[in-house]
């Protein structure tokens, strides 16, 4: 894929998408969050592009788009974005707000999912952005989502349902986070800290695994 990327880059099309994002059909704007996403997805090569294009601004946007579709794309597209350096940290600053309060909203859990990865990659290249996720409330959102279905993980009978919710990727970006002594020092002091304590008698190997790292993390001194 990443042989077509100069062919790409020279139809020019990020301003296309750009105004595409703003369009008044919910499937066009959708659809566009999506294109960005998989132009970021393998490789930084576009990064530069969307910070000279402005279209970090109004991706960040769509994640409080009314159309759910488009805030499951866009919070793609974040993460994509955040994910291969920190290029694009200060642009993608403003958007840890918006990614917190999707993961405590009704959104479908694919969103939820695609909000909590984003956040772990804005913490993945650098500690740019570490007081922020704290500051904005992204921590404490991940773990009150981490609380939400941690009643599934903890129920042997619902490890199908387990495997479809947000929860491994919440805990996975809670673990990238506790790198960061900001991150950490507010999850030693958060009263959900028991909540990942539990989850380590998760019958579910990735989750043990996810909460006994945390923990591991946290007891560290």
């Amino acid at each position: 894929m990443q042989a077509f990327y100069e062919y790409i880059n020279g139809a020019r099309i990020l301003d296309v998408l750009k105004d595409l994002l703003t369009n008044e059909d919910s499937n066009i704007r959708a659809k566009a969050c999506s294109a960005l996403g998989n132009m970021c997805r393998h490789s930084p090569y576009f990064y530069d592009s969307l910070a000279r294009h402005h279209i970090i601004n109004p991706l960040i946007e769509r994640c409080t788009d009314p159309d759910r579709r488009t805030r499951k794309f866009a919070c793609f597209a974040i993460g994509n974005a955040a994910y291969h350096n920190d290029l694009l940290y200060e642009e993608l600053r403003k958007s840890i707000p918006p990614l917190a309060a999707l993961l405590v909203s009704t959104d479908e859990d694919k969103t939820k999912a695609n909000a909590a990865g984003a956040l772990s990659n804005l913490v993945r290249n650098s500690n740019k952005l570490s007081e922020d996720i704290v500051s904005k409330g992204a921590m404490q959102a991940l773990l009150k989502l981490v609380s939400e279905c941690s009643v599934l993980a903890l129920d042997p009978s619902r490890r199908e349902a387990v495997n479809e919710s947000p929860l491994k990727i919440a805990l996975f970006s809670l673990g990238k986070m506790c790198s960061h002594t900001p991150c950490l020092q507010f999850l030693r002091s958060s009263e959900l800290l028991s909540v990942i304590t539990r989850l380590r008698q998760s019958q579910e190997p990735i989750i043990c695994n996810y909460a006994s790292n945390i923990m591991r993390k946290v007891s560290d001194t």
